[in-house]
């Protein structure tokens, strides 16, 4: 299976970046694809909410959410396919804090239509990742 995850490094801590990554309000800020965002409840695993991109409305749920490190927003974007979109912050080397983001395709059509796009789709997340970084560490003083 090909690596359909992407990865950047930011000077800003990992608790600047995970706050403004649980913070479903700002990501028209830095992530070019998001329109708006709705959740119908806390950041938290269960909740699920409405986001709006450039390719169209979405229902969306968050399956699981790790306080401070990674979580998992689910959505069906393709009919017999459900698209998982991981994302983590960590620690990383040198005093770095690694932002990641992966593209996980399950359900009946989720082996072909993840083989065929997601590649094509991790190649998207380094902007949003680095637009993140970018107000992370401007929110630190640190851009």
């Amino acid at each position: 299976m090909a690596n359909n995850e992407r990865s950047v490094e930011s000077s800003a801590s990992p608790q600047a970046v995970w706050k403004i990554w649980s913070d479903t309000a700002t990501w028209q800020e830095w992530n070019p694809d998001v329109q708006s965002i709705a959740l119908n409840g806390p950041f938290a695993g269960g909740t699920t909410g409405t986001m709006k991109t450039k390719q169209g409305t979405r229902q969306i749920q968050l399956t699981e959410v790790v306080p401070g490190r990674s979580f998992r927003l689910e959505t069906t974007v393709i009919p017999l396919t459900r698209f998982a979109f991981e994302c983590q912050v960590a620690a990383g080397p040198a005093g770095k804090t690694t932002i990641s983001q992966a593209i996980r395709v399950g359900g009946p059509l989720g082996g072909l239509v993840g083989g065929m796009m997601g590649r094509q789709i991790a190649d998207t997340f380094p902007p949003l990742l680095q637009g993140l970084a970018r107000k992370a560490e401007s929110s630190e003083g640190r851009s």
